[in-house]
């Protein structure tokens, strides 16, 4: 199984870690979304980053959208 883009690992613990996209960086109040995922476990952190990108994705979408309303 390979790797995730948005895993790495900090000390012992492995973290998510996604840049804002160009399009909504200069509205969004994060240059990035970093976060741990709280395991040390390798396979369980590749579970939960797959999860969480989804996640992540989904908010980054959502500012899209507000930023489309706001027009």
């Amino acid at each position: 199984m390979t790797g995730h883009t948005r895993l790495y690992r900090r000390g012992a613990v492995y973290w998510h870690r996604a840049a804002v996209p160009v399009d909504i960086a200069a509205t969004y109040p994060k240059t990035e979304e970093t976060f741990s995922l709280r395991t040390r476990d390798y396979q369980q952190a590749l579970k939960l980053v797959r999860v969480e990108a989804v996640r992540v994705d989904t908010l980054f979408d959502d500012h899209r959208r507000k930023l489309a309303v706001q027009g």
